[in-house]
Parts: structure tokens; sequence; C-alpha cells
């Protein structure tokens, strides 16, 4: 898994060969394929381990903004070549859309209703690149920001 991780990292996984993901992890090709089944199935299993649903249930509007955006942070570059890949990988597609669903099926309780919509955006993946790479803000910054959207739309 690390092997793909790097490869994911390096913007060089989708150009790559099981193969060379066994060769990089030291393992034989047929290991690869016993383990994980095929290329899709190795990004499944890193998919697998970016579980979202724990960060997301948080107890109010600010813990959920940093958790979230503390999230996308630590898997920045990981998460930037699955999203970028979606459109021509079906597992990556798969991921995103499931991890959306999943972010929508745990956002708090407290919630519902159109602040359930609201949360949705400032909680994605898309908003958090547009304001750190678009807008040039610092980690720190888009909490900040993303908190002041949200007493700006939630009042709260």
């Amino acid at each position: 898994m690390e092997a793909v991780r790097e490869l994911l990292r390096e913007g060089a996984f989708h150009d790559s060969t099981v193969e060379e993901v066994a060769a990089r992890a030291g393992v034989s090709r047929a290991t690869v394929y016993q383990q994980f089944g095929s290329r899709l199935g190795l990004v499944d299993a890193i998919c697998d381990g970016l579980d979202l649903s724990a960060v997301v249930a948080s107890p109010d509007v600010p813990t959920l903004l940093r958790r979230t955006t503390e999230f996308w942070a630590r898997e920045e570059t990981l998460l930037t070549q699955l999203y970028d890949a979606a459109a021509v990988d079906p597992a990556a597609g798969e991921f995103v859309e499931r991890q959306t669903r999943d972010r929508y099926r745990h956002l708090p309780q407290w919630a519902d209703g159109p602040g359930i919509a609201t949360l949705g955006l400032l909680t994605s993946f898309e908003t958090y690149v547009e304001l750190r790479r678009r807008r040039g803000l610092s980690q720190r910054q888009v909490v900040a920001y993303l908190q002041n959207a949200a007493a700006a739309l939630l009042s709260v």
C-alpha cells in the first residue's frame, strides 16, 4: 500500500503497471494480484483507508471545519491524484462518489435542512483546494475562512 501511496504522491500511479507497483513494494506481481485482484483493487484499498466519517462526526461547526481541513491537508497530495483521475479511472471515480456520500451521511444530525448543503460545500475537498491553491491561503487561513463563512451562512 505504501508503494501505491508513493506513486500517487508522485503523480505516477495512473501511468504505472501492476509490475511496477510490485517492484516498488518488493513483492511479486502474483502477490499483488492475489492480495488486490487488479490495479483498481489497489486504488480501492487506498481509498478504503481514507475514512472521513470519524472526522465529520464533530460536536459543532468550528470543530467540524477544523477537522475536515486537517484531513484534507494531511492527504492533499494523494487526494488530488484521486480526484484528478476520477473522470477516467473507475476506482478513483467510485472513491470520490463514495467519499461524498459518506461525508453527507455522517454530517452531524444538527445540520439537517438547508444547513446540510452548506456544510457539504464547506467540508468538500473541492472547496479546500479552491481556497488553498486558487486563493493561496494557508491551512489556518482556510479554517478561519470556512468558519467565518459558516457563521455567516448558518448563524452559528
